[in-house]
């Protein structure tokens, strides 16, 4: 009993330390904390978002993937290498979120005012349905970018895409990350932990969608690899029967005219015996 009694105390303990699940999941805590307070610093100066945004996703996609990283320096890395498209994308995506607030309020005036329009009300809510797509595609295009080298609108086209393709995983992170923010924006101090449970969150599916694309290319790579080889294998097949029959149809040529000559050399030989039935008279 003692024994089992030590060794059960022995497991517990282990959880408690260096390597254990509790310190890893703190430590994760931990940088999730600090990556949410870098980004939120490097998103004061308004024109940073998207670079900010792109490089957060970056850092955190690596955390939930347990990659060695160092958050900072990892941060710091995208946000250079991404601060141009990051600005681009931050641009497009502002300049269609602007028009779509202001189509908004303008159905919404044409609506809900004077007499009122039916007309206006299906196109306030048509523009409202753009808008949940927007906000979709605003969630794809910084992870986009994080993690594959492309122009900006591709990487919104892409966005698009996937956001529709992949569509429980958009829902869930838009209730997260829109429903999480709009509860810090009534509790201030709520933002210390909402935003790296956001990252986090946001982090974590992404890095299974872009994992299952990425596996999916994989295969469609070497399905089309094999079909090449086969395709290349069933033309050396047909070469080598091609050069097969090539060497019959000389072969039987070769026969053929070798036969011909033979039988003309017989026809030109003389069969009457004349030699013989002069050496019989002069027997005579």
């Amino acid at each position: 009993m003692r024994k089992e009694a030590a060794q059960e105390w022995r497991i517990i303990m282990k959880g408690f330390g260096l390597d254990g699940k509790l310190f890893k999941g703190l430590t994760k805590a931990g940088d999730f904390l600090i990556l949410a307070l870098i980004t939120f610093i490097f998103c004061i100066p308004v024109v940073t978002i998207g670079a900010s945004l792109t490089a957060a996703f970056y850092s955190g996609m690596k955390l939930v993937k347990d990659e060695e990283n160092y958050v900072f320096k990892d941060f710091i890395k995208s946000f250079k290498e991404n601060f141009l498209q990051g600005l681009i994308v931050e641009i497009i995506l502002a300049a269609a979120g602007l028009l779509l607030f202001l189509d908004i309020r303008a159905c919404a005036y044409w609506a809900f005012t004077g007499s009122g329009s039916m007309i206006g009300t299906i196109f306030m809510y048509a523009i409202v349905g753009c808008a949940i797509v927007w906000a979709g595609v605003v969630l794809y295009a910084f992870a986009m970018l994080s993690r594959y080298d492309d122009k900006a609108l591709r990487i919104l086209k892409n966005s698009l895409i996937l956001c529709v393709h992949h569509l429980p995983q958009t829902i869930v992170m838009m209730i997260a990350t829109y429903g999480l923010m709009i509860f810090s924006y009534q509790y201030f101090t709520a933002y210390i932990i909402t935003i790296p449970l956001v990252l986090y969150i946001d982090s974590f599916i992404f890095t299974r969608i872009f994992k299952s694309l990425e596996n999916t290319n994989e295969q469609r790579a070497q399905e089309a690899a094999e079909e090449k080889k086969a395709a290349a294998g069933l033309a050396e097949k047909n070469a080598a029967e091609n050069i097969s029959e090539n060497i019959s149809e000389n072969i039987v040529e070769n026969i053929t005219e070798n036969t011909v000559e033979n039988t003309a050399g017989i026809e030109e030989t003389d069969f009457t015996g004349g030699d013989s039935a002069d050496k019989t008279n002069g027997m005579d």
